[in-house]
């Protein structure tokens, strides 16, 4: 592809931005320019990237805190499995959050080694003395989509409660300069945590933050279910 070919496709780039943001409110569309638009990519040739100064990594994951903030996620995750909390004291529940990587449709952006997603979630599991319950809330910080998902497992069903740690590759491709004809290749790798819980013809799987107090719960949870797998 030679240099005129390559800003043209920017140029399509910019009006395919442009009509992904029709519709949506000031912050979402600060956030689409944030995972589409390669800063300084092109800024000289293409309207300036759009004349506007694109907000930070750090700027980012306050927008995700912010959102996060007033959701008392412990709370509505009680009352949508409808069991008082007295009910799901055996262990301490396990809570998990993080960006998710694993959905195919989610923007990934990667500063500095540092890796981030247009959806985040949060995962509570509680422990019953008979049963794992599971509540998941994931937001979309490109649009007004919100998920909340609730599973239940019978400790005596569950055929595998496992975590993955993965590495994986990305490989970014952008214009460099607006003078030298060029494209330049830049390699990032990101780790995805994982935890999952197998039953027959079902499974929970979500993607975290990992963390020494999150691996202290989830041995817990494994000990537990050792205990309880063969209880009747």
């Amino acid at each position: 592809m030679g240099w005129l070919d390559t800003v043209a496709s920017k140029g399509a780039q910019k009006l395919l931005i442009e009509d992904l943001k029709r519709g949506k409110t000031d912050e979402q569309k600060k956030v689409i320019d944030f995972f589409l638009l390669e800063q300084g990519c092109i800024s000289g040739c293409v309207s300036g990237c759009l004349g506007r100064k694109q907000i930070s990594l750090m700027e980012y994951n306050q927008m995700v805190a912010n959102r996060l903030n007033g959701l008392n996620l412990r709370e509505r995750a009680i009352e949508k499995i409808g069991l008082d909390e007295s009910e799901i004291e055996e262990i301490p529940p396990i809570v998990m959050n993080g960006f998710c990587f694993l959905d195919d449709d989610a923007y990934i952006k990667i500063e500095d080694d540092t890796a981030v997603a247009s959806r985040f979630a949060v995962s509570w599991i509680f422990f019953s003395a008979t049963q794992i319950y599971t509540y998941t809330y994931k937001f979309d910080m490109t649009s007004d989509d919100v998920w909340e998902t609730t599973r239940d497992f019978f400790y005596q069903d569950i055929t595998s409660f496992t975590t993955e740690q993965k590495i994986v590759e990305r490989i970014d491709k952008h214009l460099v300069g607006c003078i030298r004809k060029g494209i330049e290749a830049q390699k990032h790798n990101y780790r995805v945590d994982t935890i999952q819980i197998v039953v027959p013809n079902d499974s929970y799987r979500f993607a975290m933050r990992n963390s020494g107090n999150l691996e202290q719960s989830i041995q817990a949870a494994k000990s537990m279910l050792r205990e309880r797998k063969f209880v009747k």
